[in-house]
């Protein structure tokens, strides 16, 4: 659901209990996620009943039950980075300790969450762009109605705000998204 243009937790919720429902409907359990049993029950159910139908019978829309679908069926240890290309770096800044507040850099984001992106941009550790620092001014035309701004993979050019080392924590703001 999107609330504001964020991911509220009702939502995430919601989706839980519907993945939930589904695993029902095609006579699974939930104990069975990751196994091939369950993958082959959910593309036989598909095929037979159709998405629009199996989405009106759980009363919701064929584009959040083919989410559910797609995360059902992708194979044990499935991790939708691994064929990411690697974003390039800018020399010389190879850790924590070489950051400064002012950089400009471009990463990749790995992660996302309610509360912002997560975005490796070469030190070993990944920096936050918090969702205050993701405005509709700086995404492309395209992604301005998504419920989560960013996704995994994205590149993108961001500003160190803040960096600290006790914690371990970079905060970024977001420049751009590169294409």
């Amino acid at each position: 659901m999107r609330l504001h243009g964020s991911y509220s937790k009702l939502g995430v919720r919601s989706m839980a209990v519907k993945r939930g429902q589904f695993v029902s409907v095609v006579g699974g359990s939930v104990s069975q996620l990751g196994q091939v049993e369950l993958r082959q029950r959910v593309e036989a159910c598909v095929r037979d009943q159709g998405l629009e139908a199996l989405a009106h019978k759980m009363d919701t829309t064929p584009d959040t039950l083919q989410l559910i679908v797609d995360g059902l069926t992708q194979p044990p240890g499935f991790d939708i980075r691994q064929d990411f290309d690697q974003p390039d770096f800018k020399r010389g800044i190879v850790s924590m300790s070489d950051l400064q507040a002012g950089s400009v850099l471009t990463g990749r984001v790995t992660n996302t969450a309610l509360f912002g992106a997560f975005v490796d941009i070469g030190v070993g550790r990944n920096g936050l762009i918090p969702n205050r620092f993701m405005t509709a001014a700086k995404l492309p035309e395209d992604m301005r109605r998504r419920s989560l701004a960013l996704g995994p993979g994205e590149r993108v050019e961001v500003r160190v705000i803040n960096v600290e080392h006790q914690r371990n924590r970079i905060t970024l703001d977001l420049l751009r998204v590169l294409r």
